[in-house]
């Protein structure tokens, strides 16, 4: 009986093990399709702020940062956002910075006020109303959660599962602010 238990002990092992494995495996630094070399933000790219229209993109470079890139009028980026917000509130604590930006195209800057508005948006809004941001580092879909780490870097989580969200977490909790 004892034998047995310890094969089960060392099979659920294994089994933990490998899941994490796979798990980790998932997530990578977003790298270019052609060249296999990491992809890095690009912090002068143009984009208009909405709740501060003096801020630029560009304060954010050299610093762990979420973005959130998303469409007011999209119901999952409406649904997402506020599991986003609570994130960033927990990790601005700890030195991280989070920004949301904003489809452009036929998105108004006031429809994205009214999301503003309705959701009590507390971190920095931008518009990619030149189209600069989406086009290269998204995948067509909205939402969008973008993990980027100081060196420009980034991870691109296509969804708000619970694994993206505790990668996120666990990559943090690497760049906390040490107190």
């Amino acid at each position: 009986m004892r034998f047995f238990k310890i094969i089960l002990a060392v099979l659920a092992f294994a089994t933990f093990t490998m899941a994490q494995g796979a798990n980790e495996a998932q997530f990578k630094v977003h790298t270019d399709s052609l060249t296999n070399e990491p992809v890095k933000i690009d912090f002068s790219k143009s984009l208009s702020g909405v709740n501060d229209p003096g801020l630029v993109f560009s304060h954010f470079a050299n610093k762990p940062l979420l973005i959130y890139y998303f469409s007011p009028k999209c119901p999952h980026c409406r649904n997402h956002f506020p599991t986003y917000q609570n994130m960033v509130k927990e990790y601005e604590k700890k030195g991280i910075q989070g920004i949301g930006i904003a489809i452009g195209g036929n998105i108004k800057k006031n429809d994205i006020r009214m999301f503003i508005d309705q959701f009590n948006v507390s971190i920095p809004v931008f518009q990619d109303s030149e189209m600069q941001f989406g086009p290269f580092y998204g995948t067509g879909y909205v939402p969008v959660l973008f993990l980027v780490l100081p060196d420009g870097t980034f991870y691109r989580y296509e969804s708000m599962k619970d694994s993206s969200l505790d990668h996120v977490k666990s990559v943090l909790g690497k760049y906390e602010k040490k107190n």
